[in-house]
């Protein structure tokens, strides 16, 4: 059997350094208590309706929206016009995004 040496003169601190605790029951009750007494912040209205606003928006169809956006993006910059502004406009049962180069001011 490996004999192992015992460092002498270690404080409390030091030689419970490497040591983890698996939680207990105690701890747990006690995390248990401190997540049920937190205070709970209620969210605004907006902030509730813009979720409500995006709940149509999956995330498949905001990817295929940020691609041909950068798509045009990049047909503005190879045309040398710097960023570009989006219209969102309802045409009867369609939604249209119309874009157009921002004019800079001089």
């Amino acid at each position: 059997m490996a004999k192992i040496k015992i460092q002498k003169g270690l404080s409390d601190a030091d030689m419970m350094k490497h040591f983890k605790a698996d939680d207990n029951f105690e701890e747990t009750m006690f995390d248990m208590e401190r997540v049920a007494n937190k205070p709970t912040i209620h969210q605004s209205t907006k902030r509730k309706e813009d979720s409500f606003y995006r709940e149509f928006l999956t995330e498949k169809v905001e990817t295929l929206i940020g691609k041909m956006l950068l798509d045009i993006k990049m047909e503005y910059f190879k045309e040398g016009e710097g960023a570009f502004s989006i219209q969102v406009k309802r045409d009867g049962k369609n939604i249209v995004l119309e874009t157009a180069p921002k004019k800079v001011k001089p």
